[in-house]
């Protein structure tokens, strides 16, 4: 990861699609907050004509990776289907630059670890797991580690999406391009925030799973059953909720907090904690809680980034590594041994 510095960071992105232009927003906003980044050029193969973006900014788009290549970039961001990422990441990794690709690192354990060992120095490789950098979030990650709840009782996370008719001939659904169904995506955000949250092993108990609306041959729902310690550790994850939902309940002997909604169709964001017993106070308990944060999650993408270039996260955890990548690989790999 690049240390804070004077020097004007250059960086390219891979991919123009709905995470590729959330990237070059990114850029965008740190360069006009003043950050000495360069978005030096874009490659999209797959573009009919230039995003708005691209075209309001003025953005060089070039015709080739080997164009990416030869502009000589400090990073270079891989925002592509998963399947079509692997190659490029080992590629860009090999003439020497710095990688963030989008999660999930590779579409398998197997497949990550490979990705991994392309790296010819150390810390060259860093996944975009955005969701570390919610406001609420990492509000949340920060008491954990502050022990405010006490002894970790439970924590449980659910992530379902609500999609539309056209899903069902998006890449996402497709079993060989997506690596999966929601285990991997979106499950791979959850996994990695159970590496954040919990020290130790983390061992998959169960996992159940359906399937029958989409019918692409992925799991379309599955609840994972994982234990850390005594702490129990519940996922629910679905891609037939109609109903966006995203929710995080940490459920300590001292206390609890609760995230709810990450933007957009999910609603704001908002973090509450709570004591336990505060009822005693002569209050309904819900009254007794307080609110940390509420945020609409639009930033979440420059906070990354900024953390990624600069080093200057104000996060209780920073970006997500290659080798914590492949740790929520392995820890996915298990998940599926359960299926």
């Amino acid at each position: 990861m690049e240390a804070k510095t004077n020097r004007t960071i250059k960086i390219c992105q891979v991919g123009a699609g709905l995470i590729g232009r959330e990237r070059i927003a990114s850029a965008m906003n740190l360069i006009k907050a003043g950050r000495n980044l360069e978005l030096s050029a874009i490659y999209d193969p797959y573009l009919k004509e230039p995003p708005e973006i691209v075209q309001k900014n003025n953005l060089r788009l070039v015709n080739s990776t080997d164009e990416i290549f030869a502009a000589k970039p400090d990073w270079v961001f891989i925002s592509t289907p998963h399947d079509v990422a692997v190659g490029l990441v080992k590629k860009a990794l090999a003439q020497g630059h710095n990688v963030l690709v989008e999660k999930p690192l590779g579409r398998s354990f197997s497949e990550a670890a490979d990705i991994v060992s392309a790296q010819v120095r150390a810390n060259q490789l860093f996944v975009g797991c955005n969701y570390r950098f919610y406001d609420g979030i990492s509000a949340a990650l920060t008491d954990l580690r502050q022990n405010r709840f006490g002894n970790i009782i439970s924590i449980n996370m659910t992530l379902g999406h609500g999609g539309n008719p056209k899903d069902k001939t998006n890449w996402k659904l497709d079993p060989e391009k997506a690596g999966g169904g929601v285990l991997i995506d979106p499950g791979i955000h959850l996994l990695d925030l159970c590496q954040c949250m919990c020290p130790g092993e983390i061992n998959v108990e169960n996992v159940l799973s359906w399937r029958g609306f989409w019918n692409t041959g992925i799991e379309e729902e599955a609840h994972v059953l994982m234990k850390n310690g005594k702490s129990i550790i519940s996922l629910e994850l679905s891609v037939v909720r109609w109903r966006s939902t995203f929710r995080i309940e940490i459920n300590g002997d001292e206390g609890y907090g609760i995230v709810d909604g990450r933007g957009r169709s999910y609603g704001r964001q908002r973090y509450v904690r709570g004591k336990r017993w505060g009822w005693m106070s002569g209050k309904p308990q819900k009254d007794t809680e307080e609110v940390v944060i509420e945020s609409e999650g639009d930033t979440v993408f420059q906070k990354e980034t900024a953390a990624l270039l600069f080093g200057n996260s104000e996060n209780s955890v920073g970006p997500c590594s290659g080798s914590e990548g492949l740790a929520s690989m392995k820890l996915l790999e298990s998940c599926r041994k359960k299926l």
